[in-house]
């Protein structure tokens, strides 16, 4: 459905049209017919990267091939494009789509992608104007089932003396998750933004008290925001060694591209030694399918990306061999045994455990 949206929001924009009118073409020939005859600011922040993401999905749609260093328009597949394009349901039709916040949020997104390429601001920020938008987002069934399938296999323990870092908790869905697994563990829980305290707080507090109906005993929550930390660039205020795991869902992609080393270094060093790190996220597909084979999660990665590219921060989802690099890098190596790899769900899952000091 999120294809088909976009499909027609580049027909209505007459981006199919001019590459039809192009073809060949090399993508900065491209670039600058969208900017003269269509007023895109493709020079400022992410804009680009949103037209090459376009281009790869038609790609990836065997709409658009690649030969000999230009890209040409595959006339055969021309009447299945309009088909496509033309067959978007709205959620008012689709009973799926009207309770599914991630769609709803992809929707929202796609309505102001046409301002924002001519160089309008973002549409989703992380302040209480958007803090509803992003609570049925996050809230979504395949978030919802990647956290906890994330938790089950970074190896919590559950006792009092395992100290855990919900890191960018936003509304609180992971926190939930968290206790309801985890009750006896002590959590630390951080974010740069106080626009989902509340209900992150809420939400925390309905599974604790959950817990303890069920009669279990439950550790308080060490809340952190803003005053102490202010966001990705920032070291963390914590000593070395404070955690047995940090959580980290969702964020990954607005870790600014030129310090993501910074970032991990700073996680691995407030982990203890052997320490768990555990991302959800996904992976831009790569060129031969190694990471990310499933022609729909490639479809699903690609879609997602340009639609999020609206939202203040997003810097898009990063490529699977410069993660396998940049963990090691910075000390990480693979923390599950039995895949006896770094990922898993081709790439939209990663549990890392911190290198022992002497390694």
């Amino acid at each position: 459905m999120l294809l088909a949206d976009i499909l027609q929001l580049a027909e209505r924009e007459g981006i199919l049209d001019r590459m039809q009118r192009l073809s060949p073409f090399s993508f900065e020939q491209f670039c600058r017919a969208l900017q003269l005859e269509l007023g895109y600011a493709l020079a400022k922040g992410n804009r680009q990267r949103m037209i090459c993401l376009l281009v790869d999905l038609l790609s990836e749609c065997g709409w658009l091939r690649r030969e000999e260093g230009v890209w040409r328009w595959d006339r055969e597949n021309r009447r299945a494009i309009s088909e496509t394009g033309g067959a978007a349901v709205s959620a008012e039709k689709s009973p799926e789509a009207a309770v599914d916040g991630q769609y709803l949020f992809f929707r929202d997104c796609l309505e102001s992608v046409p301002a924002y390429l001519r160089g309008g601001g973002p549409s989703m920020q992380f302040d209480e104007k958007s803090a509803v938008a992003w609570e049925g987002f996050l809230a979504c069934a395949e978030f919802r089932t990647c956290r906890s399938l994330l938790l089950e296999l970074m190896g919590i323990e559950n006792h009092p003396s395992f100290r855990l870092l919900d890191l960018c908790h936003g509304p609180g869905w992971g926190l939930e998750e968290v206790i309801s697994r985890f009750p006896a563990i002590r959590i630390t829980a951080l974010d740069f933004t106080e626009a989902f305290s509340r209900k992150a707080r809420e939400r925390a507090a309905r599974a604790q008290a959950c817990t303890r109906r069920m009669g279990y005993p439950v550790a308080p929550i060490d809340w952190m925001g803003p005053d102490l930390w202010k966001g990705f660039g920032d070291p963390f205020p914590f000593p070395d060694g404070s955690f047995e795991a940090v959580f980290f869902s969702c964020g990954d992609p607005y870790v600014p591209h030129g310090r993501r080393g910074m970032v991990y270094g700073e996680i691995g060093r407030v982990l203890a030694p052997e320490g768990i790190l555990g991302i959800l996220t996904r992976c831009r597909p790569d060129a031969d399918a190694r990471h990310v084979a499933s022609f729909w999660l490639r479809i699903s990665a690609l879609a997602h990306d340009f639609a999020e590219s609206v939202c203040e921060g997003w810097e898009g989802f990063s490529d699977a061999r410069e993660n396998i690099r940049l963990f090691s890098d910075v000390g990480f190596q693979g923390g599950v045994a039995h895949l006896g790899t770094m990922s898993s769900l081709e790439s939209s899952l990663w549990v890392l455990k911190k290198s022992r000091c002497d390694d």
